[in-house]
């Protein structure tokens, strides 16, 4: 998962990628389109002052829909971590479609984010609940434990690992249920906040 994170430094609000100063064109444009049929949309990314993007990064959410059919769709997005993406959908439905891209959060943010998270594994309790048959077991769970006895369960697409305090006399596979609670201090600095300020 860290590789998918870009290492940029945040400087200033200008400097982030900016949906209003972006671009999105329709690669390989046709007249008409047939149901099965692909459209690729093409965004090129540009910071608030208008200089284009050179890394990607950015969380970007794309939607296809037609709201007369109340009809909608989740296009698929390819990051070129150079400030270009390529969204890909799936023409489901005959009729016209309108396109919604949005960006959720730019590069800078995702990266404060992700520095933050690595930073604060104790700052985020996480408690898991062991259940088999009539019993039940709340242990601590996190990214980095100290226990001995630990239940370890590993996520081989992102290559993380998450650790519970094995509960006695019931097996790491009875974990059901995983809650988490925040503390309110914060890695992001008061310009790294902004950028999450709506």
């Amino acid at each position: 998962m860290s590789q998918m994170i870009p290492f940029v430094q945040y400087t200033h609000m200008n400097r982030t990628t900016s949906a209003a100063k972006s671009r999105a064109t329709i690669i390989n444009l046709k007249n008409t389109y047939c149901v099965g049929d692909n459209m690729t949309i093409q965004i090129d990314m540009f910071d608030h002052v208008g200089n284009r993007k050179t890394h990607g990064g950015d969380f970007l959410r794309a939607r296809m829909y037609t709201s007369g059919l109340k009809a909608a769709a989740s296009g698929w997005i390819e990051d070129f971590s150079n400030g270009t993406y390529h969204v890909h959908f799936t023409l489901f439905w005959e009729g016209s479609i309108s396109f919604s891209l949005k960006l959720y959060h730019p590069s800078e943010g995702v990266a404060a984010l992700w520095n933050a998270r690595n930073q604060g594994y104790g700052l985020i309790h996480f408690m898991g609940t062991f259940v088999s048959g009539h019993q039940e077991v709340k242990n601590e769970c996190g990214f980095q434990l100290k226990a001995k006895a630990l239940c370890e369960y590993h996520d081989e697409r992102n290559m993380e690992h998450f650790y519970c305090v094995k509960p006695d006399n019931l097996q790491c596979e009875s974990l059901s249920y995983l809650q988490s609670s925040n503390t309110g201090f914060s890695f992001l600095s008061k310009m790294e906040l902004k950028i999450f300020s709506r």
